[in-house]
């Protein structure tokens, strides 16, 4: 890693070296040309204009070499990039000590040698090219007649001038060193970002379903090999775009003229591929650029697993029909026990009670196969009061005593009262099962909590493990080894085709499920 940075920062620094001779080749012709139209009006400006002359042919003359070595041999760059500095010291001092001095203008070439040299240079060779530097200003007029007051002037000017090359030495030190962090992190960034790519990439080639991106001209941004193999193509891996019309005609012909909505599903045949393809469109938010995913499967695995699913539908569906019968048939058992040995009266009770929980297993297994083919529910008004009453006294005469009701005021929902009725039964019955033994009851409290009615079945046993608490109204998810794990699935399905909510509350001691729904008045 380390010698990629390495690499990256030579090239960086070539790159900018060259930048930097093209700089100073138009420079020194600039200065050339400037001196040529304006040497007859302005001559007295220069003190030696020969010198000047001269320096400035010479100064082109080896920028053009150094930028001719420069670009054929891009080997030992600092080498070469150091004499090129030197060069340009030496020009450039020549050139202001045959002007007159130093000035402005020359003196705003000077800083930007200074700082080039200290990008462009490690810490010790760009010092020693300012230094260089401040010996050349400074001494080309020390060595004048230092007792001249007006050399004395371009003397201070000098020294003003080398601590000024310092300065700009300094802060071409630090836009290097922040330079150089940002190119770190940059680097940094853009192996991260490649690792992304190229876990995206082999996430791609592992995924069964195809997908096919294409713009707003249908043109092939991104592709998997499960979406060449559907397909019947074979679109090679390029940074550029490809044209849809040239690896799969037939889908272009299908979608050039039609606007694709998001979520439109189609289904797609060509000669190029035996495959049935299964198209889904979906939109892809992306800056700048409207872009569609086709989301691609073969319809005969698609039909295949539907099929699985009902299958596995249908044996949930026998699992819950035998759950939901197993508390009518056990009251239909404990009566047929007692008949024996009852008188008439009470003979008759159980022959009503007999007909009614027969009467019940039909209807569970009515609504349970109504629920599997999404039979709507027959909503309506409910008097709590009265239906726990009934509930108690029918279908949980032999627990009646273990539950205590706890009702204040009369309340009305609405639910489908057979749904109702299986919802609270289950509750009921979990509730007995998972009740302390020492516990004489359980409660049923009814209340309202801002507009709603909640009915709440606690236990005060030792509750539901924290663990198990997200999968409690899954299906087949049981805590028991004989249970189905469908009661809860089941009652929580009616819930909600009936716009309630079935949840568990977390209490101290024991457990609670809720039913929340609105309150009719």
């Amino acid at each position: 890693m380390l010698g990629k940075i390495a690499s990256s920062v030579s090239q960086t620094v070539y790159r900018l070296g060259i930048w930097y001779s093209g700089y100073r080749l138009i420079i020194s012709v600039s200065l050339l040309l400037i001196y040529m139209l304006t040497a007859e009006q302005l001559a007295t400006n220069y003190d030696y204009p020969f010198l000047y002359f001269y320096t400035l042919v010479c100064y082109i003359a080896l920028n053009i070499f150094q930028l001719f070595l420069l670009q054929v041999l891009p080997i030992q760059t600092s080498k070469q990039l150091i004499f090129i500095f030197l060069v340009d010291v030496i020009c450039l001092s020549l050139i202001t000590f045959s002007s007159g001095g130093p000035n402005l203008q020359l003196s705003l070439l000077y800083v930007i040698i200074i700082f080039s040299s200290a990008i462009l240079l490690n810490a010790q060779l760009s010092l020693i090219i300012t230094l260089f530097a401040v010996i050349m200003v400074v001494y080309q007029r020390f060595l004048g007649n230092f007792f001249d007051y007006n050399n004395l002037n371009h003397l201070g000017n000098s020294i003003f001038l080398a601590f000024l090359f310092f300065v700009v030495h300094s802060i071409g030190r630090i836009a290097v060193q922040r330079f150089k962090i940002l190119e770190t992190l940059t680097f940094h960034q853009s192996i991260e970002i490649h690792q992304l790519q190229n876990i995206n990439r082999y996430i791609l080639e592992q995924i069964e379903d195809g997908y096919l991106v294409l713009d707003e001209s249908n043109h092939i941004v991104l592709t998997n090999p499960a979406a060449n193999t559907l397909l019947g193509i074979n679109v090679p891996v390029s940074q550029e775009k490809t044209p849809l019309i040239k690896w799969q005609p037939d889908l272009f012909e299908l979608i050039k003229f039609s606007e694709l909505e998001d979520g439109e599903e189609f289904t797609f045949e060509s000669q190029q591929s035996p495959y049935t393809v299964n198209v889904r469109v979906k939109h892809l938010v992306v800056p700048e650029q409207p872009l569609f995913l086709l989301i691609l499967k073969d319809a005969q695995k698609l039909n295949q697993q539907v099929q699985q699913l009902k299958l596995a539908a249908l044996g949930q569906l026998s699992a819950s029909i035998a759950h939901e019968i197993r508390n009518p048939l056990a009251a239909i058992v404990q009566a047929n026990d007692l008949f024996k040995d009852s008188d008439a009266h009470q003979q008759e009770m159980l022959s009503k009670m007999i007909r009614k929980q027969a009467k019940r297993i039909d209807s569970i297994i009515q609504d349970t196969l109504g629920m599997a083919r999404n039979k709507p529910t027959e909503p309506q008004i409910i008097h709590l009061e009265e239906f726990l009453a009934s509930l108690l006294n029918e279908d949980l005469a032999d627990a009646k005593d273990q539950i205590q009701l706890n009702l204040l005021e009369p309340v009305n929902i609405l639910f489908d009262e057979k749904q109702l009725r299986q919802v609270m039964i289950n509750l009921i019955r979990n509730a007995l099962r998972h009740n302390a033994e020492n516990a004489e009851f359980i409660q049923i409290n009814v209340d309202l909590n801002n507009g709603r009615t909640r009915i709440d079945v606690v236990d005060f046993g030792t509750g539901v493990a924290k663990r198990d608490i997200s999968q409690l109204f899954k299906p087949f998810f049981s805590t028991e080894i004989k249970g189905t794990g469908l009661g809860l699935y089941l009652s929580h399905t009616f819930c909600e085709a009936n716009h309630a909510k079935l949840t568990y509350v977390e209490q101290q001691q024991g457990a609670c499920f809720r039913i929340e729904c609105s309150k009719i008045h």
